[in-house]
């Protein structure tokens, strides 16, 4: 009765381990939303342009009074008061210059969110198919565990009838146990990536991990659309992308608007008149008040902000130069050396094959008992290191893919199959 139980308990944790799966445009979304950088940036940007606003804005009107005693007409002394409402005008030639720094600095920081979304979503994307091809790997070292089991047992057997020696047992044992630990090792690699995934799609599961039935085992993530495939690009599309990077859009944009600023330093020399209106009671009389505060701007502090900012100006078109160059070299070395790790994939999908074929034919000789244990246990070794040499130049071909797309700041082909 506890065997049943404990099997159908163990049960229930396969389906739960197994039943997690979502669409691509489920998991973009789960990442921007569970993104701690991302949150903070999308409310620092709204803050920023807050702020900008803020500046547009005209400073608060305030009143000004004034008492005093004097004699009045009948040589009495009175209070006299004069009351004043003092307005601070934003200058339209001012105002205009600032709602275009604000039009400006709304398009960088969308441009700005944008970049930095599709940074997190390629690191997220990276790590997805890291995890993915480490569980192609964790399988691999499960059959290569498994393969040295059934062999061990068969050694075994050869002991115990005298057909193999003590030593050779052992060796036979030695192997076994160095592909559990290998496999052991990749399954911790493949609990750290998927414990990771599981904090940037906000993903809480059962832990199956401790649970004396269960086998080191990961809870099978799977976001549909989203597989290992290799990059292309026409070279139409390529320029396209390279012509309008974000990097060289936002830099550009801090140009035009360091341009701008420069222009509002050279208008906004009356940035502090003010007009006042109001009434004034003397002697007993009301009369009408008005007051005007015009400052001179004689020095050449604006002169000096002006340059300041033709000088950022000039800093950002030539960091903007630089950024496109640098772009355009590493993108093109980049590519071609997607070029290369594509080839080798190819011709280590034709190895294994080739090894394959080879393992086949040993199994053969060995039942027919032309070629001993050992050297069939060679074939297959050989034909599980060609697997794993795939899987790793996969993961080659991934971080390489990585550092394209963040190089373009961009994701390419994030939808097909390969």
């Amino acid at each position: 009765m506890i065997g049943l139980r404990a099997i159908f308990i163990w049960c229930l944790l396969l389906v739960s381990a197994f039943s997690y799966e979502m669409s691509l445009a489920a998991f973009s979304k789960a990442i921007e939303a569970n993104s701690i950088a991302l949150i903070g940036k999308k409310a620092e940007f709204a803050s920023l342009l807050e702020d900008q606003r803020s500046l547009i804005a005209w400073d608060y009107p305030y009143v000004e009074t004034d008492v005093s005693m004097a004699k009045n007409n009948a040589n009495k002394m009175a209070p006299q008061t004069t009351a004043l409402l003092m307005l601070i005008p934003k200058l339209p030639w001012v105002s205009t210059m600032l709602y275009q720094s604000l039009h400006i600095k709304t398009i960088q920081y969308k441009k700005s969110y944008e970049l930095s979304k599709n940074l997190t979503f390629i690191a997220a994307k990276r790590l997805y198919l890291n995890y993915t091809i480490t569980k192609e790997k964790y399988d691999i070292y499960t059959q290569r565990e498994n393969n040295y089991l059934s062999q061990l047992n068969i050694a075994k057997q050869k002991v115990n009838a005298g057909s193999m020696s003590q030593k050779d047992y052992i060796n036979f044992k030695n192997s076994y146990l160095e592909s559990r630990l290998a496999k052991t090792q990749v399954a911790s690699m493949l609990i750290d990536l998927e414990k990771t995934l599981d904090t940037l799609i906000a993903r809480t599961s059962p832990d199956v991990f401790d649970t004396p039935l269960a086998p080191v085992m990961t809870q099978d993530i799977k976001v549909t659309g989203l597989s290992f495939g290799y990059v292309k690009i026409e070279d139409s599309a390529l320029k396209q992308i390279l012509d309008h990077s974000l990097y060289v859009d936002i830099i550009d944009l801090s140009a035009k608007d360091y341009q701008t600023n420069a222009k509002l330093a050279n208008r906004d020399r009356f940035n502090t008149l003010e007009i006042g209106a109001g009434v004034e009671n003397v002697n007993d009389a009301t009369n009408i008040s008005l007051k005007f505060q015009i400052p001179l701007p004689v020095t050449p502090k604006n002169t000096h902000l002006k340059r300041k900012y033709m000088e950022l100006q000039s800093g950002a078109l030539a960091q903007s130069e630089v950024i496109k160059r640098n772009i355009r070299i590493q993108t093109h070395s980049y590519i071609d050396q997607l070029k290369n790790k594509e080839k080798y994939i190819e011709i280590q999908k034709e190895n294994i094959q080739n090894k394959k074929h080879l393992m086949e034919m040993g199994k053969i000789a060995y039942e027919s008992q032309k070629i001993g244990l050992f050297e069939y246990l060679i074939y297959q070794n050989s034909y599980m290191d060609a697997l794993i040499a795939l899987a790793e130049a996969k993961l080659d071909y991934v971080n390489t893919t990585a550092l394209l797309e963040e190089a373009l700041g961009q994701s390419l082909n994030s939808g097909e199959h390969q």
